[in-house]
């Protein structure tokens, strides 16, 4: 008896040693961890100009847990020209993965956008995109300063009560070109739709990215709620690579 009552008593002071957790655990502030600014960008297990059998590797070896989908598009996508079956016959133009983590109450997902088998199937645009659903990301603060430790001032982009944007426009050598914001801003309305258009139109974007040495642009997107960013998509995009294989695609399979 008195050997049972003393295993008791040793049971009843173990038990007062742990620490009480409730049923609703308190999930991490995210936002207030050193490395909030960093979950915002793409991993570097993922790079332009990879092509789409590395990509896949990279995907089923790193992220095999992660929802894969994927988009094509038509090699030809011009509708003012008669073009022949193989011009019409589709192509694997982006790849999807996206997963949700409950723990830590996010959604990540990245969409590789995929140049035509005209040029080798490779990357020509990451983006990345990171949604809380439980609270914040990061501060609107931390992530003006973590963009501008890593890149500068911003070269274009706008900010309210409810979202910003960031743009950074970088020659060929990764560098950021001078006075980019003005120079570049162009690139993307000519590259609006491109493949629908006639080759004449694809040579001046071409151009534009040549005499302006526009050759990559870094766009951040956030969904911002009380001062804090609850949503971001990071753009890196190669814009070279993009008109180069456009240019080959409008003008392939017409008859």
């Amino acid at each position: 008896m008195l050997k049972s009552a003393f295993t008791i008593l040793v049971a009843i002071n173990l038990l007062s040693c742990i620490p009480y957790a409730s049923g609703e655990a308190k999930r991490p502030d995210i936002g207030a961890t050193p490395d909030a600014f960093e979950r915002l960008l793409p991993s570097s297990v993922f790079s332009l100009g990879m092509s789409a059998p590395e990509l896949e590797r990279v995907v089923a070896s790193r992220y095999p847990d992660w929802k894969r989908s994927d988009r094509q598009r038509a090699m030809n996508n011009r509708k003012d020209v008669t073009l022949t079956p193989a011009a019409r016959s589709p192509y694997l133009q982006t790849i999807s993965i996206s997963f949700e983590d409950k723990n830590l109450g996010l959604m990540r997902k990245y969409d590789f956008g995929l140049t035509s088998p005209l040029s080798g199937s490779r990357v020509y645009s990451i983006v990345y995109v990171v949604q809380s659903h439980i609270g914040q990301l990061i501060s609107v603060g931390d992530w003006k300063d973590g963009l501008h430790s890593r890149w500068g001032g911003e070269q274009g982009g706008m900010q309210s009560e409810t979202r910003a944007r960031a743009t950074y426009f970088l020659n060929a050598e990764w560098q950021l070109v001078e006075n980019g914001g003005e120079k570049c801003a162009p690139i993307y309305p000519a590259l609006v739709r491109l493949d629908e258009k006639p080759l004449e139109a694809v040579v001046d974007a071409s151009n534009l990215i040549k005499t302006t040495g526009c050759a990559f642009s870094r766009d951040n997107f956030v969904g911002v709620a009380n001062g804090a960013i609850t949503k971001s998509t990071f753009y890196t995009v190669d814009l070279q690579r993009t008109v180069a294989d456009v240019a080959k695609r409008v003008i392939f399979g017409i008859r």
